[in-house]
């Protein structure tokens, strides 16, 4: 199981969005420190006093600055009209470079209908444009020269600079809440980044179920890239501390925040009445049906994972029972000094019971021998 945090850099009341910003680089560069596999951000646009990272590709290189050896996973480009594919890949390209070959991304089409709107990006197309726009990409990373005519991008003799250094493509993901998505993903040779959309256990599976089914026809685009059969579990969001208690009481204000946009950008998908955005009015109901029962919802969902480290080792180890073998964990909105404390408490108290050799955590000498009182999971 790999480990990654992600976040929007989501500003807290009377923050401004340069203090915010700061933060969120010092927090993902801590990540790094603690065991973490990989960092990044998302994409969001005009999401006022909410998530401020509206360009992540000037955030990407100074995280590939500040840190050594982590990976650094964009999550993820908007594949639409608006991000030109061509200039896609000469980002990626520069990432590339700068990282060292630790840079990764992950490609979407889009969930927020205020970014449509924004854009003009006509709903019922995206999921074709997404599909064309990943394909342009490939092939301006892959080719000395692409030449491309499609319904949505007209290509003649273009070669993007810089090149790739690295040998192969980076890493390449698809994010996916829907069926469809997740077959066409793993059809495609993409690995994936799924969600429930809050809708449950049963439908994780289901739609992890037909990520591996796509994957088993796999066919990359005339075999220029090698196929990612990773499945990430995204989170949204994720708290921990040394106590269950003490995760839901520092988490609360935040998760419903959280749960609270959700339920406004799954209305706003659900009103679009294009197809491949329906099933968003299930999880628009049942977030607003049971978004005061945060208990429930941390239980009956995997996108939510808040508790003790103990919890957060039962909930992996499910996730990655059902074929998940990386975690992306939301870490974003509880301010900076208690951010920084769940990235410390899960580097030091869940990553180990993955990744340590066996037998290398001991039992306890102080409880061995009696003594009463003792802390657990302390900082």
């Amino acid at each position: 199981m790999k480990f990654g945090v992600v976040s929007e850099a989501q500003v807290n009341l009377g923050m401004s969005y340069g203090v915010r910003l700061r933060e969120t680089i010092k927090e993902l560069v801590f990540a790094e420190e603690m065991g973490f596999d990989f960092i990044g951000t998302s994409e969001q646009h005009f999401m006022e006093g909410q998530w401020s990272i509206s360009a992540p590709e000037v955030i990407m290189p100074i995280l590939a600055d500040r840190t050594n050896s982590i990976k650094i996973r964009q999550m993820a480009i908007t594949c639409l009209g608006f991000n030109h594919p061509l200039r896609v890949a000469e980002r990626v390209a520069t990432m590339d470079i700068l990282s060292d070959g630790r840079f990764e991304f992950a490609t979407a089409r889009s969930n927020n209908e205020k970014y449509m709107r924004g854009f003009g990006v006509d709903p019922e197309k995206t999921r074709d444009e997404w599909r064309e726009h990943i394909e342009v990409v490939i092939r301006a990373l892959a080719q000395d020269e692409i030449t491309y005519h499609g319904d949505y991008y007209d290509i003649d003799g273009v070669s993007v600079t810089p090149r790739l250094e690295s040998q192969d493509l980076p890493p390449m993901y698809a994010t996916a809440t829907s069926p469809e998505t997740h077959y066409l993903a793993g059809k495609m040779g993409l690995g994936v980044m799924t969600a429930d959309s809050y809708l449950g256990w049963e439908y994780q599976q289901m739609v992890i179920d037909e990520y591996k089914r796509g994957l088993k026809e796999a066919e990359p685009i005339d075999n220029l890239y090698s196929v990612n059969p990773h499945i990430t579990g995204f989170t949204f969001p994720a708290y921990c501390a040394a106590t269950k208690e003490q995760a839901f009481e520092d988490a609360a204000v935040s998760m419903r925040a959280m749960l609270k946009s959700v339920e406004d950008l799954a209305a706003g998908l659900a009103g679009t009445n294009a197809p491949g955005y329906q099933y968003w009015q299930k999880l628009y109901e049942n977030i607003r049906d049971r978004s005061d029962d945060l208990e429930y919802l941390n239980d009956s969902t995997p996108m939510l994972m808040v508790g003790d480290p103990d919890f957060f080792i039962e909930r992996c180890e499910r996730l990655e029972a059902m074929g998940i073998d990386e975690i992306v964990l939301k870490i974003d909105g509880y301010g900076h000094s208690k951010t920084l404390k769940t990235i410390e408490m899960i580097g030091k108290y869940v990553i180990p019971h993955f990744k340590a050799r066996k037998g290398s955590i001991p039992e306890n000498s102080f409880t061995r021998v009696g003594i009463e009182g003792v802390g657990k999971f302390e900082l």
